[in-house]
C-alpha cells in the first residue's frame, strides 16, 4: 500500500474513532466520570494524532511515534477507570490500540514492506472497541 494510502487509512481511522468516543458519553455517574475520562484523554490526543499520522508518508517514525504516544495516554486513562462495564470496554480498546501501535511502529521501522491487511485489521480492532465503549458510554 502506498504511503499516502496509508496515511490515509490512518487518519480516517483515528479521525473515526475520536468522534466515536466525543458524543454521548452520558449515563450512570460512576460511568458518566469513566466515559469522562475516556473523552478527555482522546480530546487531548486527537489533533496531534492527526497531523502526526498525516503525516506518516513523509516521516513514518512521527506517525508510529504518535500512536504510541496515544497508546500509552490511554493505557494510563484506563488505569483509572473502575465502573466494571465501561472498564471492560476500555480494556478491549487499550489491547486493539496497543495492536495498531505495533502496526504503525512495524510499517515506520520498513516503509517499503507494509502489511496493509494487517494495519486495517487492526484499524478495524480500533473501530470495533471504541464503538463498544460508545455504546457503554450511552447506557
Amino acid at each position: 500500500m502506498p504511503s499516502t494510502r496509508l496515511a490515509r487509512a490512518s487518519v480516517l481511522g483515528i479521525t473515526t474513532v475520536a468522534g466515536l468516543l466525543l458524543t454521548g458519553c452520558a449515563g450512570g455517574q460512576s460511568a458518566a466520570e469513566a466515559c469522562s475520562i475516556v473523552q478527555t484523554t482522546m480530546e487531548k490526543a486527537q489533533e496531534d494524532l492527526s497531523e502526526s499520522v498525516a503525516s506518516f508518508g513523509s516521516d513514518p517514525t512521527a506517525g508510529a511515534d504518535a500512536v504510541d504516544d496515544l497508546a500509552a495516554s490511554f493505557s494510563g486513562a484506563n488505569d483509572k477507570i473502575s465502573n466494571a462495564d465501561v472498564k471492560k470496554t476500555t480494556d478491549a480498546a487499550e489491547k486493539a490500540l496497543g495492536a495498531f501501535a505495533a502496526e504503525m511502529r512495524t510499517a515506520a521501522d520498513d516503509p517499503t514492506n507494509v502489511d496493509s491487511e494487517a494495519l486495517t485489521d487492526a484499524l478495524e480492532g480500533i473501530q470495533t472497541t471504541f464503538a463498544d465503549i460508545q455504546t457503554a458510554c450511552a447506557a
